[in-house]
Formats: C-alpha cells, sequence, structure tokens
C-alpha cells in the first residue's frame, strides 16, 4: 500500500527524530496502531525550494497483540527514524509503500 504526503514535518540541522505510521483505525483499540499492511518501507520527503540532506533509518514495525480479543489480527505501528545530515532545516513529509 503506497502512501504520500503524511505530515508537514521540519527538523534542524544535525537532528533527528522517529516517527509512526498507521493504517486505519481498528474498532475498540483507539490508543495505538491500526491495521497489519505486511512490509512497508517509509522515506522522508523534502518539501519546497530548500536543500534536504535526510537519512533514513531503524525501520520497525512493532506488533500489539488484542488482547481483549485473542485471535483477532494483531494491531501494528510501522516506525521510522530519520536524521538530518545537511546544513540547513530541512522541510520533508512521509511516503513509502510496500514491497511489491
Amino acid at each position: 500500500m503506497a502512501f504520500n504526503n503524511v505530515g508537514d514535518i521540519w527538523l534542524a540541522p544535525g537532528a533527528s527524530d522517529r516517527y509512526d505510521i498507521k493504517f486505519g483505525q481498528i474498532p475498540g483499540e483507539p490508543e495505538w496502531g491500526g491495521f497489519d499492511m505486511g512490509a512497508q518501507w517509509i522515506m522522508a520527503a523534502p518539501i519546497g525550494i530548500n536543500p534536504a540532506t535526510l537519512l533514513v533509518r531503524d525501520h520497525t514495525k512493532q506488533v500489539k497483540p488484542r488482547r481483549a480479543q485473542p485471535g483477532e489480527a494483531a494491531i501494528v505501528v510501522y516506525t521510522v527514524t530519520v536524521v538530518n545530515i545537511g546544513d540547513e532545516h530541512a522541510h520533508f513529509s512521509l511516503q513509502g509503500g510496500g514491497n511489491a
């Protein structure tokens, strides 16, 4: 499943942060995660005309069992770390998708 333009993010030079993406809302599980969409890759997509040099690392897929409803599909959050390795503030959104 492809996704584009998730977030409107600024990151200072040398700074890093982790970002989460979830797909959908699972009924009865409002606080965390969404549906499992298989393997997903998350990238940082620069916005605007300013230079941006962004390193993407630490892709994770976090799974939370549904203890209240065993046997149901697990709840999943996809996470990535983005590092601004450039010399200027970077403006970007997240985009990506699954293995085809």
